[in-house]
């Protein structure tokens, strides 16, 4: 079990946040016991598929469920194209952003490009708090030294991705997206596609990403493209007045 205290919520979101992750042969007494050490304002609870009795006695908790995500990783090989998929690849290009881009990301961000997400979707939360905790993610992440790209359509930028090199030749796409006025163009494929490109570019062994079901379409691009499932785990989240 992996309990976190999400320091960096409080700045994105104006509450203190911890986040537990559940692991194979955690148990439900075990959970209980360390209840002290994680329960706060906003408590996140991970749990791997498999375990109902933990799920069930969450939701007498006061836990709500949000979501499911899913992790999956890419062995960086380039996916065999059909003639449709090709004229879309060779529609779109993908460079690395600069100051200019990153501002007009975050203006993108601000207008509420991400509306699925447990935060958007959560009544306690506003959609500008949601917002302001994707651009502190993103934020952090470049700080860190990930790499910010951008897609470009006819001369306009259409989306991102952000790739973190987490040693050992594995890169994680951390977050990414379409922005509003593209996303009925099909470049969520796209996304994904340069996601690989870009990883293979730097050598990627492996390739990582994770989606919610929230968002029933990265779901099937994802499978689409290639990529291999790893992990499931249910996400339950709990408010209590501080």
């Amino acid at each position: 079990m992996k309990i976190i205290h999400a320091t960096w919520e409080q700045r994105n979101l104006g509450v203190d946040c911890y986040e537990v992750v559940l692991e194979a042969g955690d148990t439900l007494d075990m959970l209980k016991e360390k209840a002290p050490e994680y329960e706060t304002e906003y408590t996140i609870v991970k749990i791997p598929t498999g375990m109902p009795d933990i799920s069930f006695y969450l939701q007498s908790e006061g836990y709500t469920f949000m979501e499911v995500i899913t992790s999956c990783h890419h062995d960086s090989q380039l996916p065999v194209l059909t003639r449709i998929q090709q004229r879309m690849i060779d529609s779109v290009i993908c460079e690395k952003m600069n100051d200019i881009d990153r501002e007009q990301m975050f203006n993108e961000i601000r207008c509420g490009m991400f509306r699925d997400d447990r935060i958007s979707l959560d009544p306690y939360f506003t959609q500008e708090q949601a917002n302001n905790r994707y651009i502190g993610w993103i934020s952090d992440e470049a700080a860190r030294g990930s790499q910010l790209f951008k897609l470009v359509y006819k001369g306009e930028t259409a989306g991102f991705f952000v790739l973190k090199n987490q040693g050992n030749r594995n890169y994680y796409v951390c977050i990414g997206g379409i922005y509003p006025n593209f996303q009925k163009f099909g470049f969520g494929f796209c996304m994904n596609y340069y996601e690989i490109y870009e990883g293979i570019k730097q050598n990627a062994k492996r390739i990582i990403s994770s989606y919610s079901t929230n968002n029933r379409g990265a779901s099937a691009i994802h499978l689409s493209i290639g990529y291999i499932l790893d992990e499931q785990y249910y996400v339950f989240i709990c408010h209590k007045q501080s």
